[in-house]
């Protein structure tokens, strides 16, 4: 018999196979007993990531300072209220001292430069309180004038003096804040105020006069530079005739005619508290200053007629000068001294 006929043969052959083929897949798959075993699937776990706050990191080559040998400290964390800044090159105080030349705006064209016009406005109306700049100036008269740069590039002046050799003294004119006061004002070197005061004025306060009516045939009434919101009161007992005529010239105006038959006009305002007819006693409130109408700045035009005649508010109202109070006089002096 053929030996591949014999069950018995074919079966043991089969099994002996098998074996061998189960020691050989066991050889393969047997660890390598020099290797390092992976951990059981049951035991791994996956790290959680550090936080970057903590990473360590390398740190990178740094350059050699240029210039300095010691390194410069730490900045160190402003304060809440950090220190002001150093003001611009252009708010340092600037002084001229000249000889008259033809008149103010002449003497100081060029030696005040770019800043002439506007120099000399501000001056002239310091000194018109005590002289007549058309009649009172003198070649030879000496004038000496010290200005900085406010906001908005205007120009401040901090002091003014003109030697004038008609009046035969020092006019002198610092500008310096008083105890009380919103706003710094123009006082000479004995601490009397430069600009007179009208008598039952309309405003109790305000920055400056920065137009008279004699200072130009076409303005007809008395500029005072003021902040828009600013209250302002009837001067005398009246009746209001009219508000808010002609706006786009006037803007805001309320007009009242007193019992002489003035008639007082309040022009460029930002709101009236009368209406027409409304009777008015001296001091009550009328309205509050603003900056509308034909207005290059908050103003209040303040204006005075009788018929077709225009009336200055210093002659009809009447002026009156302050002094400084005592307890400025020590600041006072020693900012004049500044200036000597």
């Amino acid at each position: 018999m053929n030996l591949f006929e014999n069950p018995k043969f074919l079966l043991a052959a089969f099994a002996t196979s098998a074996t061998l083929n189960c020691v050989f897949i066991g050889a393969l798959l047997a660890p390598d007993p020099e290797a390092t075993p992976a951990p059981a699937l049951s035991s791994y776990t996956v790290a959680e990531p550090e936080p970057v706050a903590e990473e360590a990191k390398v740190a990178e080559p740094v350059a050699e300072p240029l210039v300095a040998e010691n390194p410069a400290p730490p900045v160190a964390t402003p304060p809440t209220d950090a220190p002001a800044e150093a003001a611009p090159t252009d708010n340092a105080l600037k002084s001229v001292r000249v000889p008259i030349n033809i008149s103010i705006p002449h003497t100081l064209a060029e030696p005040a430069a770019p800043y002439g016009d506007n120099v000399s406005a501000t001056v002239s109306r310091l000194l018109v309180w005590d002289l007549d700049l058309r009649k009172d100036l003198r070649a030879g008269d000496t004038l000496q004038a010290s200005w900085s740069m406010g906001t908005s590039d205007v120009v401040v002046i901090e002091a003014a003096r003109l030697e004038s050799q008609k009046l035969g003294k020092t006019i002198s004119a610092y500008r310096f804040k008083a105890t009380g006061d919103k706003y710094p004002s123009y006082w000479s070197e004995d601490g009397t105020e430069i600009p007179h005061i009208l008598k039952k004025s309309p405003l109790k306060e305000y920055e400056q006069i920065t137009s008279l009516l004699k200072d130009r045939p076409t303005h007809h009434g008395m500029d005072f530079k003021v902040d828009v919101g600013t209250p302002i009161y009837s001067g005398y007992d009246g009746v209001v005739t009219r508000v808010n005529w002609n706006t786009a010239a006037n803007g805001g105006c309320v007009e009242v005619e007193h019992s002489d038959g003035v008639l007082a006009k309040y022009l460029h305002l930002s709101e009236s508290k009368v209406k027409p007819g409304t009777r008015v006693k001296a001091g009550d409130l009328i309205a509050l200053s603003g900056n509308t109408g034909r207005s290059t700045g908050p103003h209040l035009h303040y204006q005075l007629n009788k018929g077709s005649k225009v009336i200055d508010p210093i002659d009809y109202h009447g002026t009156t000068r302050r002094t400084l109070p005592e307890s400025d006089r020590a600041a006072f002096a020693a900012l004049v001294q500044k200036f000597q």
